[in-house]
Order: C-alpha cells, then structure tokens, then sequence
C-alpha cells in the first residue's frame, strides 16, 4: 500500500470552505453598513439647538425647537392670565369682606341711634315729681330706663367694634394696594425712589394741581406711569426753546467755492509747443 496518497476532499468540504469565506465577507459588509459613511477622524453633525425653559438650558432637535418655544410661550402667557384672574379675584374677595363690614357697621350705628331717641325720651321725665305722683309708675319707668341705657351702651360698643374692624380692613388692603403698585413701579419705572417720586408730586401739584390728599390716595402705578411722563414731557418742553436758540446762534458754515480751473496763455502754450524752450516754459508758468 502506497503510503504518499493523496486524501480525498469531498464537494461538502469545498462547499463548507465557501461558505466560511462567505460569511466572513458578509459580515465585513455588515460592519462597514453600521459604521456608516463617517470617514475616520469625522463626527457625527449635531443638529441640536439650545433653548431656555425656567432659568434652564436645555438641548432639543432643531426641528422641535419651534415646538418647545411655543409651548413655553403658552405656559407663560397662561400663567399670566392665572395671576391675573387670582388677583380679580382676590380684590373681589376683598371688596365683598369691606362692604360687608360697612353695611353692618351701618346696621349698627341705626340700632345704636334707635335706643338713643328712646333714651331721650325718657331723659325729658321729670323723676322727682313722677315719684311724688305715682311711685310705682316712677320706680318701672326708671328700671326701664336703666336698661334701655345698658342697651345703648352695648350697641354703642359693637358699632364702634364693627367700625374699627372696617377700618382696619381698609387700611390692610390699602397697604396691599401700596406694595403691589410698588413692584409695578420698579417695572414701569426702574429708576423709581424716593428723589423721583418727590419730583413727580412737586410737578404734579405745581402744574396741574394736585393736592396732597389727592396724590396719597394715588394705588396704581399706571397714574404715577403717567404723572412721570407728563413732568419728562414738561421738561422737554421747557429745553425746546434753548435748543432752538443755540441753533439760530450757530455760526453759519461757509459753503465751500468749487476750484476754478486755471486760465492758460493758448500763446504761450503754442509758442512752447514749437520752439520747446525753456524761456518758453518759464513764460507759460
């Protein structure tokens, strides 16, 4: 037997060695696909644009961003028409508490009135000659006027009880109405203080005639808003007729005169032309 024999390769065997090839190649395929086109050293563009939402940045798809704005511009402007609703309603809540007060702040000063003219009446009794008369009728007429006077005294008390409380409710929200036109000042008004507001209430009296319990009784920002510009408008009023003054005293410019073209001697232009002499020259210049 010939031990240098060749050993038999069957087609399977060829075919599994094809096939190992080919999916070695297939998967080099694969890996180029998922690596994309990106050549090496290159990034991946970024599309993203920034946006700010409560203080925060934040980083979203371009094609969002318009998106996200809006939805903040909405947030925004319904939270404005929120605060504004809450404060219609808080003022509402307010005045409804006040002129409850006051009405029975009235209803109460009329009570206290009522037992006031009926103790009048019994003030006009003459008690000594009422007791020599009938002193029985005396001594009931008196006991009655003795709690017709205790009675007036507590309504005296809860009239001036329910007018207190009235006026400390005003009072309270005529702070509140001080400290909200505040913060308004400082938006309408950044410079705003103590200087400036002095310089409005001097204007505001000296030119249009405000009086002092008038401009204290000034809780919206919007009519100081106002008083400020008409003194800003005064004033530039007032510097008008300077302005126009300096500007009439101003020197006046003098226009400056085109170059006239210098006159040349066409003779001795032509005599130089010819003989090209410097005497020539020197007579033309």
């Amino acid at each position: 037997m010939d031990t240098n024999q060749e050993s038999e390769v069957s087609l399977d065997d060829v075919a599994g060695l094809l096939g190992d090839d080919i999916d070695e190649e297939l998967d080099e395929e694969t890996s180029d696909e998922e690596q994309g086109d990106l050549q090496p050293g290159e990034q991946e563009e970024d599309d993203s644009e920034e946006v700010e939402i409560e203080g925060k940045s934040y980083r979203v798809p371009k094609e969002l961003k318009d998106m996200v704005l809006m939805h903040k511009d909405y947030t925004q402007k319904t939270q404005a028409v929120a605060d504004q609703r809450r404060a219609v309603e808080e003022q509402a809540q307010a005045l409804e508490t006040r002129q409850r007060l006051m009405s029975q702040t009235f209803e109460k000063a009329v009570d206290f009135k009522a037992t006031q003219d009926k103790l009048s009446q019994y003030e006009q009794i003459d008690w000594q000659s009422l007791t020599d008369q009938d002193p029985v009728q005396a001594q009931k007429l008196f006991f009655t006027f003795q709690q017709l006077q205790r009675e007036a005294q507590a309504k005296y008390n809860a009239y001036q009880k329910a007018n207190t409380d009235s006026e400390q409710l005003t009072q309270q929200q005529r702070q509140q109405q001080l400290a909200q036109a505040e913060q308004d000042l400082k938006v309408r008004l950044p410079d705003f203080g103590p200087q400036l507001a002095e310089k409005i209430v001097k204007n505001a009296k000296d030119s249009y005639g405000f009086t002092a319990q008038e401009l204290e009784g000034l809780t919206d920002a919007r009519h100081v808003e106002v008083l400020h510009d008409a003194m800003k408008w005064r004033a530039l009023q007032a510097e008008k007729p300077k302005a126009m003054k300096a500007v009439s005293d101003a020197p006046k410019a003098i226009k400056p005169q085109a170059t006239q073209p210098k006159r040349t001697n066409q003779a001795a232009h032509d005599r130089l032309k010819k003989s090209g002499r410097m005497e020539d020259l020197a007579a033309l210049l």
